[in-house]
């Protein structure tokens, strides 16, 4: 049997309205028999697979087909070995403090009375404690004032090393913008949960908080996107954007928005950038690469294998890399319509991932990488290829059906799919390279206000808010208990924002991220 986190095979349900309406009423009189219960039960369950989002299994290969066998043991990646407990240095903000035994002491006699005396031990033993506590915590001082009487002056104590002149210090405001830029915290969440926990900031307070620090993250921002032009490999991609009442330059016939995220790979560390307006990725990523130093080999660039993602071509110089898993996916989807020949399919392309898994395991360099693509995968793909162009021209799929598209995606986009069997470090795909580089916005979306969502004024180019937004939010409170009102998604501004810098070195990593928030009217002002 297949287990539940595998496709479920298609089936054949006959439903009879007038039977189905008899089984209904019968309910209410007797106990339906087997046959009415199973009926009713497929009726039931046919509703749900068309009413419910129909999520893409796209772990497995076996898992797509819906085999029944086990997979081969020596094609299932190793369990790591260890205790599943983080390390110890990976635990960098804790504090250490060393605990000595209150009664022995190194040097004495041994209690047991075997006449040896006790030493130290160069490992101690570890017990970690967690304790909860307050984002970001206040500190009330009260300073002592002295006043004389004769001329009334007043002596105010000084205030600690270290404190003021500001109320909120860098770290506190480093604390909210990290909570809503990385983790997707919306201010007025945040503002509950600090008023939860006793410290209470309002929702305006953040913004202008935040804002007055965006102007110094300008340097920054600058020299990781001139970084990010620098990477050897470069992903890209787009999706929507919306932006209210979006302010058309003269003579722009545009109709879309969109956000490009880019992921630079250089070799110790990824930088993520994200590029939100009228532009779509090929032309962000060609801007991009006008800051690369002229030196440096061309830039591989993974994509997907739309047009719009390759316009700034100018030359052949570019390498340019599709996705694997893209051209693997439209095979998933229709692999309850054609399981012989998606089985087929998927397997030689198991077999591709499976051979970089094993690359990987045994630590090849990029050469020996490539080299190794050549003996063992190379063969796979032009045997691929062949039965491809045999399945078409032969007229054993007809070409204008889903698997005939699918396989013509292959094919038209050969070259650009296996740049890995020619170009040492070419990626086989994407998909991996995203996690750990965007966070996601938060699921909930986030409640109504006045303020737009916006990007700081340090970070933006010339575009305006909607002068009706206002109006709008007080139409929305008038309708308040009529029906839902969709707000303004967080992420949205004609802007050129920075997400992240990870580094793989825990030393030497460099974190900041920078995306779009909510601007005052006074912001709006401002932008002239």
């Amino acid at each position: 049997m297949a287990s539940g986190k595998q496709r479920k095979r298609a089936r054949k349900v006959t439903v009879d309205l007038a039977e189905l309406e008899v089984i209904v009423g019968a309910t209410q009189e007797r106990a339906l028999t087997p046959e009415e219960h199973q009926k009713l039960e497929a009726s039931h369950q046919l509703l749900a697979d068309l009413l419910l989002p129909n999520f893409l299994n796209n772990e497995k290969t076996r898992s797509v087909l819906g085999d029944d066998e086990p997979a081969d043991p020596a094609g299932e990646k190793p369990k790591r070995p260890g205790h599943g407990r983080r390390k110890r240095e990976d635990i960098t903000a804790a504090k250490t403090v060393e605990v000595h035994h209150p009664e022995l002491k190194p040097g004495q006699p041994c209690p047991c009375g075997c006449g040896y005396n006790l030493y130290r031990l160069k490992r101690a033993k570890v017990f970690r404690h967690y304790v909860g506590q307050v984002p970001i915590q206040c500190t009330i001082y009260e300073l002592e004032q002295l006043r004389s009487n004769g001329c009334d002056s007043v002596y105010s104590a000084p205030l600690p090393d270290g404190v003021g002149p500001e109320s909120y210090d860098a770290s506190a405001i480093s604390m909210i913008a990290l909570n809503k830029y990385a983790m997707g915290l919306p201010f007025y969440r945040q503002a509950i949960l600090f008023g939860g926990l006793g410290t209470p900031i309002a929702v305006a307070t953040q913004y202008e908080l935040v804002a007055s620090a965006a102007e110094k993250l300008r340097p920054v921002h600058n020299e990781l996107i001139r970084l990010g032009a620098q990477g050897k490999i470069g992903y890209s991609d787009d999706t929507r954007a919306k932006i209210l009442d979006f302010e058309r330059a003269e003579g722009d016939a545009r109709t879309g928005l969109h956000t490009t995220g880019v992921v630079s790979v250089h070799n110790d560390f990824k930088i993520a950038l994200l590029f939100t307006g009228r532009n779509h990725a090929g032309e962000n990523m060609g801007e991009l690469l006008e800051q690369r130093e002229p030196d440096l080999p061309a830039m591989i660039r993974m994509s997907d294998a739309l047009a719009a993602n390759f316009s700034d071509l100018e030359s052949d110089e570019d390498v340019i890399a599709c996705c694997m898993a893209h051209g693997r996916r439209n095979f998933v989807k229709i692999a309850e319509d054609f399981p012989e020949q998606c089985r087929h399919i998927l397997t030689a392309i198991g077999t591709i991932y499976q051979n970089d898994r094993r690359s990987r395991e045994l630590e090849h360099t990029a050469e020996e990488r490539l080299k190794f693509h050549q003996k063992e995968s190379e063969s796979v793909m032009e045997g691929l290829k062949r039965w491809l162009e045999a399945q078409l021209s032969e007229r054993r799929v007809e070409p204008n059906s889903k698997l005939g598209k699918a396989m013509q995606y292959l094919l038209n986009h050969w070259t650009p799919l296996t740049l890995f069997l020619r170009v040492p470090d070419a990626p086989l795909g994407r998909v991996g390279h995203w996690r750990g580089c965007l966070t996601a916005p938060s699921p909930v979306p986030p409640r109504r206000t006045v303020r737009a969502d916006f990007p700081h004024t340090a970070l933006i180019r010339p575009v305006r808010l909607s002068r009706s937004s206002g109006r709008r939010f007080v139409q929305a409170e008038s309708r308040r208990g009529q029906g839902p009102y969709t707000g303004t998604r967080p992420g949205i501004g004609d802007t050129r924002c920075l997400a992240a810098c990870a580094s793989s070195s825990a030393t030497s990593s460099i974190v900041a991220r920078c995306m779009p928030g909510r601007a005052s009217r006074r912001g709006e002002r401002g932008l002239g």
